[in-house]
């Protein structure tokens, strides 16, 4: 039995918002969300490629706020969410459809 190396992934920024994709049946994917005031936030869309031990990511850019919460719709890949805050009291929760994201290469809720 061949034993694989832990994979590790780093993030540049503090995180608390992850989630699995559970929609995607043809990979392994995580969504992690940065929460940051001093600096542009990001959504990191992580696939594991489990036969090869192989992680693969795209990174959004998220310059609406601090990301508290990330959501991945359980029937549609396409559908994600973040609730974030800016650095008012007031807390956000958009839905977009992730196509609208990698066509600009950042989340505008």
């Amino acid at each position: 039995m061949e034993d694989d190396a832990p994979v590790i992934y780093g993030l540049e920024f503090q995180a608390r918002a992850l989630t699995a994709q559970t929609a995607e049946t043809d990979a392994i994917r995580f969504l992690v969300g940065t929460q940051s005031l001093k600096f542009e936030n990001q959504i990191h869309i992580i696939d594991f490629d489990d036969e090869n031990n192989i992680i693969n990511k795209n990174v959004l850019l998220h310059q609406a706020g601090e990301i508290w919460h990330i959501g991945a719709s359980p029937a549609d890949k396409a559908v994600l969410t973040t609730c974030y805050n800016k650095t008012s009291d007031s807390e956000w929760c958009p839905v977009q459809r992730v196509e609208n994201a990698f066509r600009l290469g950042r989340w505008e809720p």
